[in-house]
């Protein structure tokens, strides 16, 4: 995964920057993962009324587990590594857009109405630490400038995960 630093940003618009410098701001003084998560969370989720599921998963003991989130109750409190979606990004440790969740068999449904998903593994060096997974109900919604924003979000977070340990 490309690391990017806030700097390299050149063509990202104005609203997407806004949303990566609010969550940089808004976790700078936070000391816990629960804090940090539930921050990030909320304000990613605010950026798209086209987001219907948002949400963190983290890597423990081998497994994905569940953590702050915004959106219907999921049946996937706990993944497997290679078990759906979000299994096989935090296993290829690499960002997954899907345009069309029911053509993809790792899909896991959380909700029927769900049609396209994007998941950001949180990568600290090679260590996958867990991931940004966001649903959305409108197919091929997703795009190269959301994975760039999230991946740069993504790293703002590991970074303060790291700080606090």
């Amino acid at each position: 995964m490309k690391t990017y630093k806030l700097s390299e940003i050149k063509l990202m618009d104005k609203r997407r920057q806004k949303l990566i410098d609010d969550i940089k701001n808004a976790i700078e003084n936070k000391s816990t993962e629960e804090e940090i998560l539930t921050t990030a969370v909320n304000l990613i989720d605010q950026f798209s009324e086209g987001y219907n599921w948002t949400g963190f998963y983290m890597l423990r003991d081998g497994i994905l587990e569940i953590c702050p989130y915004i959106g219907p109750e999921t049946p996937h409190k706990k993944i497997e590594l290679n078990k759906g979606i979000c299994g096989a990004a935090a296993s290829e440790k690499r960002t997954i857009i899907v345009d069309d969740v029911h053509a993809d068999l790792r899909f896991l449904a959380c909700s029927i109405s769900t049609r396209s998903e994007l998941v950001v593994p949180l990568m600290y060096g090679d260590i996958c630490l867990g991931e940004i997974d966001i649903d959305s109900d409108q197919p091929s919604f997703f795009n190269a400038e959301d994975e760039e924003m999230l991946q740069i979000i993504a790293n703002l977070i590991v970074n303060k995960l790291i700080s606090t340990k």
